[in-house]
């Protein structure tokens, strides 16, 4: 058994990986005077993986948390994967590989290797991320903007606004009280950029492009996107399950014959 780990910004998702195929996971959102106690009550039912294989775009604090902890009740070290050049038919972008997200490189792989032909990526967690891939698995590269949540505190943290937590939650075209004005503006900046973006990308790469969805704010902005999306709501999971797969075939393969 393999456990694969995803540590996101705001959450911890993960999977138990046996005989190359994903089953049982879950997810918590992550607090660090918490962190014992959710992995406790997450991971110990497990008993002791082979492997402990981690995505982590967080600070050092949180990953040291993690290791700790997996050494301690599992004498397990962490495995970090991290973006590269080329990986599973996949060519990234970037200038300097190793600078693009862990995630937006899981996801890419995920959707090379199970979708195919060209696809546009939303990731809408903490940020939103979009990046595009050529039906040849080329990265063609992307854009970072704040999420729904992180719009919403710069606003209040940076203004003089301020909003009573009955406020909270409402959306509408024209608000009338000030929480449901923020919601509802930042929902539609979103809505509206991502509109425009896969207008533009598919004028690129054609109308076969995918839309593929993930993240925490996936099922929230699905219902007032133009064009038809995949939800695909563990795609980085599934990209590190890919990685895996592939060390082991490139590893059978190095094996000499006895």
């Amino acid at each position: 058994m393999i456990l694969l780990v995803d540590i996101g910004n705001s959450s911890i998702k993960w999977s138990v990986m046996e005989h190359d195929r994903i089953g049982v996971g879950g997810s918590f959102a992550w607090s660090l005077p918490a962190m014992n106690e959710n992995l406790d009550a997450n991971w110990l039912p497990l008993g002791v993986p082979e492997r402990v294989i981690c995505a982590n775009v967080t600070g050092s604090k949180l990953e040291e948390s993690v290791r700790s902890w997996c050494v301690r009740n599992w004498d397990k070290p962490l495995e970090f994967l991290g973006s590269s050049a080329n990986a599973c038919g996949v060519k990234n972008a970037y200038m300097v590989p190793e600078r693009l997200g862990v995630d937006r490189w899981m996801a890419l792989i995920a959707v090379h290797k199970e979708k195919g032909g060209p696809a546009c990526i939303v990731d809408c967690g903490t940020a939103i991320t979009i990046d595009v891939l050529d039906r040849g698995g080329k990265h063609l590269g992307g854009l970072i903007l704040p999420g729904l949540s992180l719009m919403r505190t710069a606003l209040l943290e940076h203004t003089s606004i301020k909003i009573d937590k009955s406020e909270e939650g409402n959306i509408s075209l024209l608000a009338r009280d000030t929480g449901d004005a923020i919601n509802g503006g930042t929902l539609y900046s979103v809505i509206a950029t991502l509109d425009r973006v896969m207008q533009d990308v598919e004028t690129e790469l054609g109308k076969r492009m995918r839309r593929i969805i993930t993240g925490g704010d996936a099922e929230r902005l699905l219902p007032l996107l133009q064009g038809k999306y995949q939800h695909e709501p563990d795609l980085v999971l599934r990209g590190m399950a890919e990685v895996v797969r592939e060390e082991s075939r490139a590893d059978q393969q190095q094996e000499p014959v006895a």
